[in-house]
């Protein structure tokens, strides 16, 4: 699986149950964004603003994500992100 599917996979996830129900993958995105885009990483995770403003800051993140991380660190982020979502599908 490729980072720009997974990425995909957890847009929809967010369009059918919110960004609440994606919260660790939120987590592991706003930190891989952090030097690159500080304001959409910190709106994405900010769990007391609004949904509107963590879906527009998705957007930005993801973007740059697939855009601006270096191969070596969108490989990194595809590991945790998988690794995360397993988890969660063995706990449910």
């Amino acid at each position: 699986m490729e980072l720009n599917e997974l990425l995909n996979r957890t847009a929809n996830h967010i369009v059918a149950d919110g960004t609440q129900f994606e919260s660790l993958a939120l987590e592991a995105m706003a930190s891989a964004a952090r030097d690159l885009s500080p304001g959409a990483a910190a709106a994405l995770v900010d769990w007391n603003g609004s949904e509107i403003a963590r879906l527009r800051a998705f957007g930005i993140v993801h973007g740059v994500l697939l855009r601006e991380l270096p191969a070596a660190t969108q490989t990194q982020l595809l590991t945790h992100l998988l690794s995360t979502s397993s988890g969660l599908a063995l706990a449910a």
